[in-house]
């Protein structure tokens, strides 16, 4: 087995299909969104993945009926929270790291992802920066260089887990390092892949430089 060593000073994480397996629940309400517009499910589910939801809705539906759909969206996913889950590993990793040298960078809204979140048993850190903290969403950088900003880190010293290609693009074009989470890893080889957070442990810390261990 070998092993890839990382060390730097911040750690960001991506929530949905990163650390909270909700894509069954993310597809369940999509699909409902796109019958409601007579919208091909599998073709809004491909576009939709790693985006904002304001982004895709403004791309489907009028302008005047944006926040109205926006408003929707965010009603369905604040009641069904039917089969969200924690990632395996996610949970151990996130409490292992010192609190301030982690955050979190999400396509969605801060209601919704905080209720995700807390579902499962995650803290909420600090440094969160959600959809509608920015203008321009994943793959824009603005939402890893808004982070980083704020919890004071060179964007070079941070690395960042997600599991989507628009966010693996937003977090290369941050200037950090980008790791990709899960199956779709194969179809990145330039960039460092784990199967589950179960691969990932952290060696030290303690205002040293975070040292994370990748098992292959």
């Amino acid at each position: 087995m070998s092993t890839t060593v990382w060390s730097g000073d911040f750690v960001l994480f991506d929530i949905d299909g990163t650390l909270v397996e909700s894509m069954s629940t993310i597809e369940r309400h999509t699909r409902i969104w796109a019958a409601r517009h007579g919208l091909d499910g599998d073709e809004l589910l491909e576009y939709w993945h790693g985006r904002r939801d304001i982004d895709v809705i403004s791309k489907f539906v009028p302008q005047d009926l944006v926040h109205q759909e926006l408003a929707w969206m965010r009603d369905i996913s604040l009641k069904d929270v039917s089969g969200i889950t924690s990632i395996p590993g996610g949970l151990e990793l996130v409490h292992s790291i010192e609190p301030g040298r982690w955050g979190l960078v999400t396509s969605g809204e801060r209601d919704v992802v905080v209720s995700r979140l807390k579902s499962v048993g995650y803290p909420i850190p600090d440094v969160l920066v959600a959809a509608e903290d920015i203008h321009r969403g994943k793959p824009h950088p603005e939402g890893y260089l808004s982070a980083a900003q704020l919890l004071g880190a060179n964007p070079a010293r941070c690395i960042v887990f997600e599991d989507a290609e628009y966010g693996i693009q937003a977090a290369r074009s941050a200037g950090m390092h980008a790791v990709m989470v899960g199956d779709s890893a194969s179809a990145h080889p330039d960039v460092w892949h784990v199967a589950s957070f179960k691969k990932v442990r952290l060696v030290t810390q303690n205002r040293d430089p975070i040292r994370l261990n990748f098992a292959d």
